[in-house]
């Protein structure tokens, strides 16, 4: 029969005088409440070569060792495999650090199952790429336009790079074939769709504010920080696929927008201003975040500063549909700071998306969920995404100082993770990290249908002399029950004693923060009945009283 001996009791008054680590830990897991998403956690660090997996714990559940960084999107796909940008070996023109050239597909146990490049003298593979429901992949890409066409396009001669050329903007859907080729089945260039009022004997010539689904190619530099904007001035850094209205999602940050564009064009429509499902070829369809950059609004009116991870929230999840952007907010007027943002674009019927001639694009503002609090720091500059979780919960990755964490609807942070790496090296606990940069990370539940079949098992946390996992309860939220109690070993239940007539919520989980049980106890109910199969491990008990009062209890199951 299985026998329990209890370790420790944890009052919670007494927390911040016994549980010291908590706050002097500097990497791995740092908050772990029970609210937290029973998930694993994946992300591929930016200054690495390998993507990992963790549990709540910050057990290490995989690893991946790819030989070559991110370049710089990764995601853990639906069909147990990864889908992983990376940089390829190059001598061109591309001088930023968001190249990447190859994409790949990689099995749980790191084989290649395909790997392709965009990667010759003037073209190239960059920040990210999107699974499509048909097994085909998006993917952004440069593509090298010249002086001459440049200026035929309406450029104003003085605002071309010197080196003679400009990073035009290129979306491609390619077909994997094989393991090393594919296909293109699908493409959209931005230079189908500009405008411009410099020069009326040039093409693209028109008034600005009379035509926002069109790029104005003299967009002059908005944002002080952007990155290679003499060259690079679209700089994509996002895209996203909603498959119920074959539309995709950009994130644009040199001009601080995002846009959506219609993909059930052909590729010869897309060039065009008329064709597909929506009419307007491969025009804007819609397009916010910064009014001013078509000329309908002034600067006052910009509302993303930096954006990155931008994505229309999954069916089945809370605000499904809306779209959930990583506002960084680099460059906005006083001081820079960071929120997560989401809004919900006026239709007209799905996929219509409302406008008035002189007015911009609304929502007029975003529904900000985290970031506009004095007590919600988590800047970042560049990197960085945001993920909505089936139980209501929202990840996020503050990408440049490596910092995940995850929040209730209610702002209260539930789980954190500082990666505990200096590129591929692991820290040690205690360490003042840096070189964690990450570009995205994401959480996946235990149920979620990639894993079948996968072993899951546990291994060691990253860093070096971690910290005892247990879920945290923090002090200033929680005071101690004084309660007392006995096991009984007969029939395994725990027997409370000084219980008021009120009710009290008993809760049981694993090292996981997986929910073993859950029950109510009370002065005519004082037991908590444990489950008699349970294995081998380590157990929480959490009672937690209608006043918000805890008692914790750490329990060791002996075999």
């Amino acid at each position: 029969m299985n026998q329990f001996s209890f370790y420790s009791v944890f009052f919670l008054i007494l927390c911040s005088f016994s549980c010291i680590h908590i706050s002097a830990q500097t990497v791995g897991v740092t908050e772990y409440q029970p609210a937290a998403k029973e998930a694993y956690t994946f992300f591929s660090p930016f200054s690495g070569t390998k993507a990992y997996m963790v549990d709540n714990c910050g057990q290490l559940i995989n690893e991946w060792d790819r030989g070559t960084r991110p370049g710089l999107s990764a995601y853990f796909l639906d069909n147990g495999l990864m889908l992983r940008t990376f940089k390829a070996n190059l001598n061109g023109p591309f001088t930023s650090a968001s190249n990447a050239g190859g994409i790949e597909l990689v099995d749980w146990d790191n084989n290649t199952v395909w790997s392709y490049e965009i990667n010759t003298a003037d073209h190239l593979s960059h920040h990210d790429a999107v699974m499509m429901p048909n097994g085909n992949i998006l993917i952004l890409t440069w593509k090298l336009v010249y002086t001459d066409q440049l200026i035929q396009m309406g450029r104003d001669p003085n605002e071309i790079a010197s080196e003679g050329y400009m990073w035009s903007e290129r979306i491609l859907e390619i077909e994997p074939i094989g393991s090393n080729d594919a296909n293109i089945v699908w493409e959209w260039n931005i230079y189908d769709h500009y405008i411009q009022d410099f020069d009326p004997t040039k093409d693209n010539y028109g008034i600005v504010s009379d035509h926002p689904e069109l790029f104005n190619i003299n967009l002059p530099e908005l944002n002080s920080n952007n990155s290679n904007s003499t060259r690079d001035w679209n700089h994509f850094n996002a895209i996203d696929y909603n498959e119920s209205l074959d539309q995709i999602l950009i994130s644009v940050r040199n001009s601080d927008e995002i846009w959506i564009i219609d993909h059930s064009t052909t590729t010869e429509e897309a060039a065009t201003h008329e064709g597909g499902t929506y009419g307007q070829g491969g025009d804007i369809l819609y397009r916010w975040g910064n009014p001013h950059a078509y000329d309908q609004a002034s600067l006052d009116g910009q509302k993303l500063f930096g954006q990155h991870g931008v994505h229309w929230i999954r069916n089945g999840l809370d605000d499904a549909g809306q779209i959930l952007i990583y506002n960084n907010g680099n460059g906005r007027p006083g001081p820079d700071f960071s929120q997560i943002d989401i809004i919900n674009p006026p239709q007209s019927e799905p996929g219509f998306y409302q406008k008035e001639t002189t007015i911009p694009w609304g929502p007029e503002v975003a529904n900000v969920i985290y970031g506009d609090q004095s007590n919600e720091n988590f800047y970042s500059p560049y990197l960085s995404n945001a993920q909505r979780l089936p139980n209501g919960n929202t990840l996020i990755n503050a990408g440049s100082p490596g910092r995940i964490f995850e929040i209730t609807s209610e702002r209260e942070i539930v789980w954190e993770y500082i990666i505990p790496l200096f590129g591929d090296f692991p820290a040690t606990q205690g360490d003042n990290i840096n070189n964690n940069s990450n570009f995205r990370a994401y959480k996946y539940p235990v149920d979620f249908v990639g894993f079948v079949g996968l072993d899951l098992t546990p291994g060691d946390p990253i860093e070096i002399n971690p910290n005892p996992c247990s879920i945290l309860v923090s002090q200033n939220e929680t005071a101690a029950l004084p309660l007392s109690y006995i096991y009984h070993h007969s029939d395994q239940t725990i027997h409370f004693k000084n219980l008021e007539y009120t009710s009290y919520l008993a809760e049981v989980y694993n090292l996981n923060g997986q929910t073993i049980l859950q029950s109510n106890i009370s002065s005519n109910q004082p037991n908590v009945q444990l489950p008699p199969d349970l294995k081998a491990g380590i157990y929480f008990v959490r009672i937690q009283d209608t006043q918000g009062k805890h008692l914790l209890i750490k329990l060791s199951l002996i075999p």
